[in-house]
Parts: C-alpha cells; sequence; structure tokens
C-alpha cells in the first residue's frame, strides 16, 4: 500500500518560483560575502579567478564561483573551510578517508536544528507521520548519515529505534517485536537483511509492518529498489546528501540560512 506524502514545511516547500530565485539571489549574495571574509581560502580561489563579492547579485552568477574540489578538503584539513569558531561547532563528522585525508563537517547548534527541518521535509514526502516507528539501518558515529535520519524521525516526532548496521538477527527480531513500519538504510545492507531473514526461514511480507524505506549513501540501481520493495513488501524511496554544514538559523528577520562554508 502507497503512503500518503505530505508537506511537512508548506511556506518553504511551496515558495512561488520568482520568490524562490529572488531569495536565493539574497542568500547566494550573503553566502558568497560571508565565505570571502571568513574563509581565507575562499578568498584565494575567487581571487585567483577573478571574482568578487560585488560581481555576484543574482542566482544566475553562480556559475562565476570557482568549484570546490575534494583535493581542496585535503589541503584545508581539518578545520580550514569552517566559517565559525570552533567554539560554536557542537559535532564533528566525517568521511571514511578511504582514499586520503576524510572530510571534516562541523555542525554547530543551529546546523542541527536545519538539519532535522530538512530530513523532516524527506520523510514526509514518503508518509512519515507521529505515528511510525522507524528503524534506522544507517551507522552512527562519524559517518554523517545516521545521525540525520534520526533527527529527522524525531522531528516528525516517530518512534525510532537506533540499530544503526550490523547484528542483523537481532534487527530482524527487534523490527518484529518492536513494530517497525519504516526503515531507513543502505541498500546493500538492506538486501543482507533481507538475505538472513530467508535464511532464518522469515517472511518478511506477512510477518513485519514495514511499508516504506528510504534508501541511499551509495548507488543503488533500479533493480535493487524492486528486490527491496518485493521482499520487504514496501515502497522504497532514494535519498541523497552530502557533508554540508550550515552556520545559522535566520537573524534579523532574513530567510537565508548560510553555510559554514561551501559556497
Amino acid at each position: 500500500m502507497k503512503r500518503q506524502g505530505y508537506l511537512w514545511n508548506p511556506e518553504a516547500e511551496t515558495i512561488p518560483r520568482q520568490e524562490r530565485a529572488t531569495l536565493q539571489s539574497e542568500c547566494l549574495r550573503k553566502q558568497v560575502e560571508r565565505a570571502y571574509e571568513r574563509v581565507p581560502f575562499y578568498r584565494q580561489a575567487f581571487e585567483q579567478h577573478g571574482v568578487h563579492p560585488r560581481d555576484i547579485q543574482a542566482i544566475e552568477d553562480i556559475e562565476r564561483l570557482p568549484f570546490t574540489m575534494k583535493e581542496d578538503f585535503r589541503t584545508t584539513y581539518p578545520y580550514g573551510l569552517i566559517a565559525v569558531p570552533l567554539s560554536e561547532v557542537i559535532r564533528l563528522h566525517a568521511s571514511s578517508g578511504t582514499t586520503g585525508k576524510p572530510v571534516v563537517g562541523g555542525y554547530t547548534r543551529a546546523d542541527l536544528a536545519m538539519w532535522g527541518e530538512v530530513m523532516a521535509r524527506t520523510f514526509a514526502a514518503g508518509g512519515v507521520t507521529a505515528n511510525d516507528v522507524f528503524q534506522n539501518f544507517y551507522g552512527y558515529g562519524l559517518f554523517t548519515g545516521g545521525l540525520g535520519a534520526h533527527i529527522g524521525a524525531e522531528v516528525i516526532g516517530a518512534t525510532v529505534i537506533p540499530m544503526s548496521g550490523g547484528l542483523t538477527r537481532r534487527q530482524l527480531l527487534l523490527m518484529e517485536d518492536l513494530g517497525a513500519t519504516v526503515i531507513a538504510g543502505t541498500p546493500s545492507y538492506t538486501l543482507v537483511v533481507a538475505e538472513i531473514a530467508a535464511e532464518e526461514g522469515i517472511d518478511l511480507r506477512s510477518r513485519m509492518k514495514v511499508s516504506a524505506g528510504f534508501f541511499g549513501a551509495e548507488p543503488w540501481t533500479e533493480g535493487m529498489r524492486r528486490e527491496i520493495e518485493e521482499r520487504f513488501g514496501l515502497e522504497a524511496f532514494d535519498t541523497y546528501g552530502l557533508t554540508w554544514r550550515w552556520m545559522a538559523t535566520p537573524r534579523n528577520g532574513t530567510r537565508c540560512l548560510q553555510t559554514s562554508w561551501h559556497a
């Protein structure tokens, strides 16, 4: 049975196109000024590309800005791209660093509130409500996804089971006993859960209450989507994201939210 999605924040999610473009332009101008003033790396990058904040007046001007490459994260590791004092950063996450230095993401208290807001919008679009029991397969710890999914489900008011990955037989036990109705995790691990269920003789479609799943953090195919949906009897939603740091909530009446580094 397909779920009925809804708007978590109707005002923000239905903003008229022209008003949105105006807001984007305002926010981009402020963000570029902030990066130029507070992050030496960006000041140097702008100057090397012949760009000054006064050249950025509308959202269309974003194409004039220099790219930020993965190597830039490594050369400025660990805190060189952060535009706030470290005293304002209350959590650090990082990539695995399997191909070099990890990408470090720093979050302020306001960042976490915004993170919860955008994840709540994601889950609401898939029909998650406060009546759901949300079992989270995503890893907790330095990986940024697990806690992001967790706080988004909490913002909605769902009952969260913070399982993380692994302990797959316990995953299945608690999924059934606690009545999970929504799951989230990587598609590959979700298929591992399905395989262990098959080994244990567990019919996921008849014994579980799960009707929706949110999957991401790695590429997956339409074939994997169909297999997950068939095995669990759920509707599978694709999510995406990246290490991103919002600096603060709106101030002085503005609706702009400024990232702590990446323009």
